[in-house]
């Protein structure tokens, strides 16, 4: 049965981003000066810590390649190389930013402006954000922002949230024995709406310069179409969808994105659908934590061990109180968990077979009339 929760909730609730991988090579000296280590640490930081970890990895060269003698470059200054998850085919290698290690380089790698609107917006239920990358042509660019809320109009008039999602509240009220899959409830307590909003990105905007890098080279010609605003959907823990470009940028492709975005989660696995992950700090989990289902609530426990561990309770409670028949009831339901006696397991034994035999016969018997109709039909085919 297919989950009902909407793509971009179910990506926000249940989607770990993938890791981002920063690679710093010391300078000719083969060693990090006082500052450079200072920026190396801040990135090491950043990358456990709990407040708000970022999804990132943090190596020296040496570490990263494996090499036996330390890696250095030919430079004074060490080099930070940022590269795509792993999982991001043809960037394994290949990195997407590079740049000296500094203070300045590592805050605007963990953080920027328009990250943190990100995760504040997707936090406060917004189905997805857009961004939009500006032109710099004023004309291009107010008209890729006029489509985009007409699409958001749209988008709020014609989608809905899929039938049969439940709520934290609406599951916790749920009797033991309602129908209700567990992929269908939501884990917590974020607003469940059809919302977008756009988001402007200037091309020269410098605290936005690492930030642009992760959006334009999901794709290896992006940078051919500087001239072009674009925009790219956002949505879940900042997954990222391939952008709209120029002419493309219109109420109708939106809203095809809108409706996959809001659209039932078909397929649960993360790495079979589209997109990519943006490197942002931010502690999702702890944003969302307080909002877990009981699942006691939605999942009956197994009948055969209820029934021991309430005689077990009783037993222990002392709760022995004979019934009508002057049996233990706690007794009782223990004895019923156990093998009958020698004569009562030949009667279920007997039973069993008969039950099991009777559908031979009759798939037989099936058979058997089967053959002998098709052999009928045969013969009248071929006489002449």
């Amino acid at each position: 049965m297919a989950c009902q929760v909407p793509v971009f909730r179910f990506a926000l609730e249940r989607w770990s981003a993938d890791q981002y991988r920063a690679v710093v090579t010391p300078g000719a000296s083969g060693k990090l000066s006082d500052a450079e280590q200072s920026a190396f640490d801040r990135l090491k930081t950043a990358a456990t810590e709990a407040e708000a970890a970022a999804n990132l990895r943090v190596y020296l060269a040496d570490e990263a390649s494996g090499a036996s003698e330390p890696v250095a470059t030919a430079t004074a200054e060490a080099r930070l190389d940022l590269f795509y998850p792993e999982k991001i085919r043809g960037f394994a290698t290949k990195p997407i930013w590079s740049g000296p290690l500094n203070e300045d380089t590592a805050r605007k790698l963990l953080d920027s402006p328009i990250r943190r609107e990100i995760v504040k917006k997707l936090l406060s239920g917004e189905s997805a954000v857009w961004l939009l990358l500006e032109s710099g042509e004023a004309e291009k660019d107010d008209a890729a922002l006029a489509a985009m809320e007409q699409a958001n109009a749209q988008a709020r008039e014609k989608l809905r949230v899929p039938d049969g999602v439940v709520t934290r509240s609406q599951a916790e009220t749920l009797p033991i024995s309602a129908p209700v899959n567990a992929d269908d409830v939501l884990r917590s307590e974020v607003p469940l709406k059809i919302d977008f909003s756009v988001l402007r990105i200037g091309r020269d905007d410098p605290a936005e310069a690492l930030f642009r890098a992760m959006l334009l080279n999901i794709e290896d010609d992006l940078r051919e179409f500087s001239a072009e605003p674009m925009v790219f959907p956002v949505f879940g823990r900042g997954r990222l969808l391939e952008p709209l470009i120029g002419r493309g940028v219109s109420d109708i492709n939106a809203l095809d994105y809108a409706t996959y975005i809001c659209g039932a989660c078909s397929c649960e696995v993360k790495d079979q659908n589209p997109g990519m992950d943006l490197l942002i700090s931010a502690n999702w989990d702890a944003a969302l934590v307080g909002s877990e289902i009981v699942m006691e609530k939605i999942l009956p426990p197994l009948e055969g061990t209820a029934i021991l561990m309430q005689a077990a309770a009783d037993a222990e409670s002392g709760d022995a109180t004979p019934d009508d028949s002057g049996q233990n009831p706690a007794a009782a339901a223990a004895a019923a968990a156990v093998p009958a006696s020698e004569p009562e397991e030949e009667a279920a034994a007997a039973t069993a077979n008969r039950r099991v035999l009777a559908p031979i016969l009759a798939i037989g018997l099936v058979v058997l009339l089967g053959i002998s109709v098709g052999t009928l039909m045969l013969l009248r085919r071929k006489s002449p």
